[in-house]
């Protein structure tokens, strides 16, 4: 694959992927917990949907920290890094609920397949459009 080529398909990926927590975290603000895919809880706890609400923040401000950095992918590391850190964290994040409240809907299994796998994925894609940007 060429420099232009990979490149190109990092800008258009990192654009379709950053739309997940850009609609995802708009919706958990808006709506709280009425976002989450399944069964519904009957009763919703103010605090766990204040923090919930508060989460999903995180989620929204990803979006445009990597909209901004598509147009010089080359020399956007710091910010890319970050996110994906972040993202990777919350894959771990994902596994600790997993173990102590069980299987989690299969919306939120996709979920921490891109975080623990795709964020890394996205990371060593980077690395190589930087390297061959020199």
């Amino acid at each position: 694959m060429t420099y232009s080529t990979s490149r190109r398909g990092l800008q258009i990926t990192l654009g379709v992927l950053s739309a997940i927590p850009a609609l995802s975290g708009g919706a958990e603000l808006l709506v709280g917990q009425r976002a989450l895919p399944g069964p519904r809880p009957s009763a919703v706890d103010a605090t766990l949907d204040s923090e919930y609400r508060v989460t999903s923040t995180f989620f929204l401000a990803a979006a445009p920290v990597i909209w901004a950095s598509i147009p010089k992918i080359e020399q956007a590391t710091g910010p890319l890094r970050t996110v994906a850190a972040a993202g990777f964290v919350a894959g771990i994040g994902r596994l600790l609920s997993w173990r102590t409240s069980g299987r989690p809907h299969p919306v939120y299994i996709a979920a921490t397949v891109l975080e623990l796998v795709g964020m890394p994925a996205l990371v060593a894609w980077h690395e190589q459009v930087r390297r061959a940007a020199r």
